[in-house]
């Protein structure tokens, strides 16, 4: 018998044996079991996600002599002859090789003619944005007012190229692609099933690549079959052109070091390994969106990507050494590679060059690479601030003292700056903590229960107390999220967080660097018209030539 491929063998033969599309499912088995069939669906989604195989279902199941819990029995004599590719009433076309009006206008007369063992005539057409527009005219009266024994199904993965008068003619049905755990388990069923030996975390990394299709993900584990039936992570990502999670690390730990040599020695180890220039910049883009995500999202990066323990952790700790901002900017560097990489005649130049641009980045004199300097200077000086507050002692060389004349005004300044200065009293809350501890504290309750607010003062720093009011001020170039954190709404829930680590009513105030760069103008034009009256006097003057 001819060897079939995984994804026809395990295509499910009836809705029990879906994956994912739980709503869509659930909506379908209520009709068949109600007999509310309309007479045109329209189920669209990416490619991968079940379209095709829904419809196969559905189409069995409205035929079905004894459906059970709407689904085919497979038992009746019209299961039995409608499991048979060459039965009558179950007619699939593809639209993007029989796109004409001829097409349509054969399909027309078609429809005229009573199902030959069922109830219904069901025609599924694949692909049905392919059609051209006169085909849809010709198409448009039968699937306003068709026969009452036919049913169509239309598949696509670009509705929005359908006419307007096709979509309102039709129930639409939105498939999402299938979260990569449930893809896991059908993947442990097939290969199992094929009695290969496959790990855990070579099944993970397949189903990732699938992006959330399930034919992808059979069709990469076949093909992982093909060179031995032990599947593990090594030989997947050799099938795939992927580089390891341990590679990728550090690849952008040398972006982040500024290591030139190291970035160029990396790429052409990569190289030599027989990896693709293509390929490599797609898993270093997969790869700083997840470290990207990690910074703003923290812990909950596990559910969102679907990581392993170990791997979240690993993330989450390397991520702590890059700045958002430069995450973002690399991200936005590596996306664009991809794409120009396909026009491009000598590709690995392509790479070197956009690794060298995202390492090398304090010599261009672009404002995102200023503002890079800017945030690594204040997380140090926030850093220094922690460290005088807990009791280290900080060491600074002396500036020499510039002289002074022997006045007797000098003489009392120097006998006061030659007292001892009175120690620094460390105020505490009620709960025991300090002004710093009472923020952090307050900032990981966030994390937990606000993370979108987490995220957000994420994108600035700690600017210190003024007795129960918290300051914090934006990054440079996110002072957008200024207006966001005073909201009524977020403000209130800040403060909400600020006052349970404190134990008093506290406050908080988000500022930009714009603000204190007006308050410091405003501070100086005081200054000078002081000096001004200090000099001339606060009475009017005639100026007389």
């Amino acid at each position: 018998m001819a060897y079939q491929a995984l994804y026809r063998q395990w295509r499910p033969k009836d809705f029990s044996h879906m994956v994912g599309q739980e709503a869509i499912v659930e909506t379908l088995r209520h009709q068949v079991e109600t007999g509310r069939i309309p007479h045109a669906y329209l189920f669209c989604g990416s490619r991968g996600t079940g379209k095709t195989s829904t419809a196969k279902i559905l189409a069995r199941a409205i035929n079905c002599e004894h459906p059970k819990n709407g689904d085919p029995c497979g038992e009746c004599d019209t299961c039995r002859q409608m499991e048979n590719e060459d039965n009558l009433d179950i007619i699939e076309m593809d639209a993007a090789s029989n796109r004409g009006i001829d097409d349509a206008r054969t399909l027309r007369e078609s429809v005229k003619y009573p199902p030959q063992i069922g109830k219904y005539k069901v025609y599924i057409i694949d692909e049905v944005h392919m059609l051209t527009k006169e085909a849809f005219n010709a198409l448009l009266k039968t699937l306003e007012e068709p026969p009452a024994h036919i049913v169509f199904i239309l598949a696509t993965t670009e509705p929005q190229q359908l006419p307007t008068t096709i979509l309102s003619r039709c129930q639409r049905f939105d498939f999402g692609r299938i979260p990569a755990r449930q893809i896991l388990g059908r993947l442990r069923e097939a290969a199992d099933g094929a009695g290969a030996e496959a790990t855990d975390g070579a099944l993970m990394a397949i189903a990732r690549a699938a992006e959330g299709g399930m034919r992808d993900a059979l069709s990469i584990l076949d093909m992982c079959i093909g060179y031995g039936k032990k599947v593990d992570e090594a030989l997947v990502q050799s099938v795939l052109g992927t580089s390891d999670r341990a590679f990728l690390f550090r690849f952008s730990k040398a972006l982040a070091e500024e290591n030139a040599a190291e970035t160029i020695r990396l790429i052409d180890e990569m190289m030599k390994g027989g990896k693709e220039p293509a390929a490599f910049a797609k898993s270093v883009s997969e790869h700083l969106r997840t470290m990207l995500t990690a910074k703003c999202c923290g812990e909950a990066i596990a559910e969102i990507l679907d990581l392993a323990d170990d791997t979240t952790a690993e993330y989450l700790r390397e991520s702590e050494h890059i700045p958002t901002s430069r995450l973002m900017k690399m991200l936005e560097a590596f996306m664009q590679l991809e794409t120009e990489l396909k026009y491009m005649s000598s590709p690995r130049i392509g790479l070197e060059n956009t690794s060298l641009k995202c390492c090398l980045r304090t010599s261009e004199p672009d404002t995102l690479a200023i503002n890079d300097r800017i945030a690594e200077l204040e997380n140090q000086i926030s850093a220094l601030k922690d460290q005088i507050a807990k009791g280290v002692c900080v060491a600074a060389e002396a500036a020499p003292a510039p002289k002074e004349k022997n006045t007797a005004a000098s003489a009392g300044k120097k006998a006061e700056t030659s007292r001892p200065a009175a120690p620094v009293q460390k105020t505490l809350t009620p709960t025991g903590r300090s002004a710093d501890e009472t923020w952090k504290e307050a900032v990981r309750q966030l994390q937990k229960g606000e993370p979108a607010i987490h995220g957000m003062l994420l994108m600035g720093s700690y600017a210190g107390s003024n007795g129960t009011n918290y300051l914090w001020k934006a990054n440079p170039g996110f002072d957008i999220i200024v207006a966001s954190l005073n909201s009524a709404e977020r403000k209130k829930k800040i403060e909400e967080a600020l006052t349970a680590a404190a134990g008093v009513p506290s406050t908080f105030q988000a500022t930009d660097m714009q603000s204190e760069i007006k308050k410091n103008e405003e501070a100086s034009d005081e200054e000078y018209v002081a000096g001004l009256i200090e000099t001339f006097g606060a009475e009017p003057v005639d100026v007389v030539e």
